[in-house]
């Protein structure tokens, strides 16, 4: 729950508020890291793990305000959009052949339908 309120209050903030906060974990997990070099608490290195975690929070944060900035304006109106815009789905999905290319058919085949249609045979009652 805990986690939730942190990740809800990054989110709320502004780009310079996250960077800023970005930067002050990073020299706390710099000074962390000296700390364990120097055989320092048991405290100080069960720390390390936590503050990573936040950087990271942070970083998805900012990366996430970047890309929905970024998708409105970069690319309106083109077929090809960055890769970042792009919607993820799965591999497979991405893969899939679209409908129209599903429905294309060769002429060979086009030309054959067409002379020997599909017979219909009306049954007796």
């Amino acid at each position: 729950m805990v986690e939730k309120k942190i990740n809800q209050r990054i989110r709320e903030s502004d780009s310079q508020g996250i960077r800023a906060n970005l930067d002050r974990l990073k020299e706390e997990l710099r000074t962390l890291r000296n700390a364990k070099a120097s055989s320092g608490s048991a405290s100080k290195l069960a720390k390390i793990k936590g503050v990573r975690k936040n950087i990271a929070r942070n970083l998805t944060a900012l990366n996430r305000k970047e890309r929905d900035r970024l998708a409105g304006s970069l690319h309106r109106g083109s077929k090809k959009r960055a890769v970042f815009l792009r919607s993820k789905l799965t591999r497979a999905v991405r893969r899939q052949l679209t409908t129209h290319q599903k429905s294309k058919q060769i002429v060979k085949i086009q030309k054959k339908e067409s002379n020997f249609p599909l017979r219909r045979y009306g049954v007796k009652a």
